[in-house]
């Protein structure tokens, strides 16, 4: 079986404590109106992380990103299966700025990651602790919001 390779990012705000969602444009033909990641194909000579900046640069104009480690790999399998790179990703600004593949983005809790995102990202998340992880970098960010949150 051959499975084309794309990249996603994971995009955590250390500010704000969220992470950044964006909403695919209502006339994409694969998944209108469905919320995501950033991300996409990764084109010839590129390697894996210069895909990822790329396209964190192309559909959010968001230059300055620490890449952090992969998240997970999952296969979508199917007529046209594909493997699914993600990467965490951090970064401080709030400033967004959408291409014309998105027609919304938002700074998610996990409460509204829960809420929007499909349900095999929501699986993918829980099955390789991305809820968990993004946790701890947020008290490590954020020291009194665990104290607030054990109470």
């Amino acid at each position: 079986m051959k499975a084309k390779i794309i990249v996603k990012s994971i995009i955590f705000n250390k500010t704000l404590g969220k992470i950044l969602l964006m909403q695919r444009s209502k006339t994409d033909l694969v998944g209108a109106n469905t919320w995501e990641g950033v991300g996409g194909n990764i084109e010839a000579g590129e390697t894996l992380e210069e895909a990822i900046r790329r396209e964190i640069r192309e559909e959010t104009k968001i230059t300055e990103v620490e890449i952090r480690r992969i998240a997970y790999v999952t296969l979508v399998d199917g007529d046209n299966p594909y493997l699914i790179v993600a990467y965490f990703c951090e970064v401080s600004t709030e400033n967004v700025s959408l291409s014309d593949e998105h027609q919304a983005f938002m700074w998610a809790s996990k409460e509204e990651c829960r809420r929007i995102l499909p349900a095999a990202i929501i699986e993918d998340f829980e099955k390789n602790g991305v809820f968990r992880i993004l946790w701890e970098r947020l008290t490590k960010h954020h020291k009194y919001w665990k104290y607030r949150n054990e109470k």
